[in-house]
């Protein structure tokens, strides 16, 4: 079975819309950023409210301003930065990504670069609309579109993975 698309700049930045938490870090990690953000805006309150230092108002800001990028738009610029390396590297603006489902493992191609994954490594399944996540040990991913299947279906192929899991 085969899965193939086209990763286009556009693409790529949609995928920073698809936020997963797939692990508690990241949960923390979210929920310490809200407690630094509403630190942030009770502290700005309180400076409104009754005045204070400079240094007072800088770490209210700096809470706030830190908090709203972090939430909001890292992951955006993240995308950008990974989009605009991997153009580079791989010498275009467009390429096509080719996963390959054979019997002992699964081939991701990515322009010139070609990644080996075990079955045996697949750690969870999530699907939401149109959009696979395979999600593998050591905090690795794939991304696949259901229809995008150039060879066979989704729902074959997810058989085939799920006899290979278990």
């Amino acid at each position: 079975m085969k899965n193939e698309y086209r990763i286009t700049k556009k693409l790529m930045m949609s995928w920073a819309n698809e936020y997963y938490l797939p692990n508690a870090a990241n949960i923390i990690a979210f929920v310490l950023w809200c407690i630094i953000g509403i630190m942030g805006l009770g502290l700005l309150g309180i400076l409104i409210a009754i005045g204070g230092k400079w240094t007072t108002w800088y770490m209210a800001i700096l809470f706030l301003v830190l908090s709203v990028y972090k939430l909001f738009f890292s992951r955006f610029v993240f995308m950008s930065n990974r989009y605009k390396m991997l153009s580079k590297t791989y010498g275009v603006d467009e390429w096509i990504r080719t996963a390959e489902f054979a019997d002992d493992e699964i081939i991701l191609s990515d322009h010139t670069s070609i990644t080996k994954f075990k079955y045996s490594n697949i750690e969870k399944i999530k699907e939401k609309n149109n959009t696979v996540m395979i999600f593998f040990n050591d905090n690795l991913s794939m991304r696949l579109y259901k229809d995008a299947f150039v060879e066979g279906t989704w729902e074959e192929c997810k058989e085939m993975i799920n006899s290979k899991i278990k």
